[in-house]
């Protein structure tokens, strides 16, 4: 694959640091254990769930807001109805096509972070949530929400499914950057949400929308939040919505395979990694590319459910992952961030250049279609600390929110005690993964 699709399995690491791959490692571990106890020294009360509620914004004027919901909806709408439709008809060509930009870095890289800095306005501008109210007009009487969705839907199991194909598409999948296969992939996609809307209703539906969902959990972080029950914008410390909710354990399974993805997606571009896929092609290469990512997943997900039985045995409670699952989100936004910045700033520019001629047909509708990447905009160099930033800054975020929490639930004796496992389990995740971005 050509051009772009680097991009299909993410982006590299910095080797040019001033540090060593380990020195960066223990360096961030100390970190985490230094911090920990200080936070065990001078944190004594919960603050987080109260601070979560935010302050309203009696001025946020409703008009201009609505308008331009409505405005970035239809927008969106069209969008989405143009990268499906180019993924299937246009040129099956990545280096000309715009559904393969769209999809991994507009809606994979980009989405994320404008939730996180602009709050939950996913839900409301989404094109399958625009597909919900359509559905929601044309079912009446009996027809409407007449069946109970099966727990593994209404419980948001089902939601987990497609951000894990996705995973697989764009890190194993040897013909994962294709615009036919992203083309189809979407199109199922919304064909199975339009099936669970039209036979358990659309609030079964939007459980399910799995890449909505991750979009709300990570929205938790952002400064922007909406009050319960007017849905009206409120305004709060970032990091401190992550607290006024549990998390479901479909949510927290959701966020772990979003890690695992992750960590696979760091061990591929290692020499040892290199030495075990030599010699495989194709769906050779994609067999053992599944492998190594199931393989990854089951490991993150493993650790994180040790350290929960751990707590709930150091507590002598139950629901230990629902209650610290939301620790994790900071964790998932750092590993983003430093996996795809890069991407976003310098590949990014093509979603531009390819919008002008979506189907790959020798339009130029915009007049950027004879633009190039400048691929001087950011340095090596600061990508790398960008890398090394974001994932301290998450897992001390993650640190933060666990104790927050502990504090709230046990006395500060368990309460120390419970985060130990956590602690554990935030370390090793932060010097593997420092280890494989930076080595």
């Amino acid at each position: 694959m050509t051009g772009l699709f680097t991009l299909a399995h993410g982006v590299g690491g910095r080797t040019d640091l001033p540090l060593s791959a380990w020195q960066a490692g223990w360096s961030a571990a100390v970190a985490l254990v230094l911090s920990f106890a200080a936070l065990g020294l001078a944190w004594h009360q919960p603050r987080l769930r109260q601070a979560a509620d935010g302050r309203p914004l009696g001025w946020w004027p409703t008009f201009p807001v609505s308008l331009v919901g409505s405005v970035a909806r239809w927008t969106l709408a069209v969008g989405t109805v143009v990268v499906v439709t180019a993924g299937l008809v246009g040129v099956d060509d990545v280096a000309v096509n715009v559904a393969p930009v769209a999809v991994y870095v507009a809606f994979w890289v980009g989405v994320p972070l404008l939730v996180v800095l602009a709050g939950p306005w996913w839900s409301t501008v989404s094109p399958w949530g625009a597909l919900f109210r359509l559905v929601d007009r044309v079912r009446t009487g009996r027809s409407a929400g007449s069946r109970v969705a099966p727990a593994p839907v209404g419980d948001g199991w089902l939601a987990v499914i497609p951000v894990a194909a996705f995973l697989w598409l764009e890190l194993v999948y040897h013909d994962g950057a294709r615009p036919r296969v992203l083309g189809w992939a979407a199109f199922g996609y919304t064909l199975m949400l339009l099936g669970v809307a039209l036979r358990w209703g659309t609030g079964a539906a939007r459980c399910s929308e799995g890449f909505g969902v991750l979009f709300g959990l990570l929205a938790r972080l952002s400064p922007i939040g909406r009050a319960p029950g007017t849905g009206r914008p409120v305004l709060r410390l970032p990091l401190v919505g992550a607290s006024a909710d549990d998390l479901r354990p479909s949510e927290v399974t959701l966020l772990l395979v979003v890690l695992g993805g992750t960590a696979f997606d760091g061990v591929s571009r290692t020499r040892f990694w290199a030495d075990v896929s030599a010699g495989y092609v194709g769906w050779g290469g994609t067999g053992v590319g599944t492998l190594g990512l199931v393989w990854l997943v089951a490991v993150v997900g493993v650790a994180w459910h040790l350290a929960s039985r751990l707590g709930d045995r150091l507590t002598g409670g139950t629901g230990f992952s629902a209650r610290f699952g939301h620790s994790l989100l900071p964790i998932v936004l750092g590993y983003h961030v430093a996996h795809y910045f890069s991407l976003l700033v310098l590949e990014g520019q093509l979603f531009g250049i390819r919008a002008s001629d979506p189907y790959g047909r020798g339009w130029d509708l915009f007049g950027t279609a004879g633009d190039s990447v400048d691929w001087t905009r950011v340095s090596p160099g600061t990508v790398g600390w960008v890398q090394l930033g974001a994932i301290v800054v998450g897992h001390l975020g993650g640190v933060l929110l666990a104790h927050d929490r502990s504090i709230e639930s046990w006395r500060p004796s368990v309460a120390l005690r419970s985060q130990y496992p956590l602690l554990v389990v935030m370390v090793a995740y932060t010097v593997a993964g420092l280890v494989l971005m930076t080595g």
